[in-house]
């Protein structure tokens, strides 16, 4: 895997995404940790984040929104964390949601598994998404969810270059 490249992987249940940040695993984590960074590189670019509000610790929950380019296009979500191992781990169940954080039973639920691993200077991302099953998996990305987070982790290594920039 070369650097800005995406490794996708899918296993039965499992959607498997891997890609090499030019940043620390602490400064990576932190990218994930607190909606001032999140606004900055969460969703397609098509489809930035407008709202967000967080409580980053486990058991808390974060809830946004993704407003598309046309009126009325918008997708919340809903995380509640699991586990918060900084810098090296976070694990949440991620759900669609309505603006006021009801999570959407039709719509698949996925448990999240986050690792920053310490790569030469750099930062190997390893994203892991569980789903109820095979179908669920194949639906979701039918729907464009590679895509969406190929868009998202474009985003957050720009991001991370700018952050990286300004504290030289």
């Amino acid at each position: 895997m070369g650097m800005n490249k995406m490794n996708v992987e899918t296993k039965e249940r499992e959607l498997i995404i891997e890609r090499i940040f030019d940043a620390p695993p602490e400064l990576v984590f932190e990218a994930y940790s607190s909606c001032n960074h999140l606004k900055h590189w969460w969703g397609p670019k098509e489809w930035p984040m407008e709202e967000c509000e967080m409580d980053f610790r486990e058991g808390g929950k974060w809830h946004y929104c993704l407003r598309g380019p046309n009126e009325g296009d918008e997708s919340w979500g809903k995380a509640i964390y699991k586990e918060i191992d900084k810098p090296g781990k976070l694990v949440y169940e991620d759900y669609f949601s309505d603006k006021d954080g009801n999570i959407n039973e039709e719509m698949p639920g996925m448990l999240i598994t986050v690792v920053f691993i310490e790569h030469g200077g750099k930062t190997k991302l390893s994203s892991t998404t569980l789903f109820d099953s095979p179908e669920t998996l194949k639906k979701v990305v039918e729907m464009g969810a590679v895509e969406g987070m190929t868009s998202s982790l474009d985003r957050l290594d720009e991001y991370l270059a700018q952050l990286t920039t300004n504290n030289q």
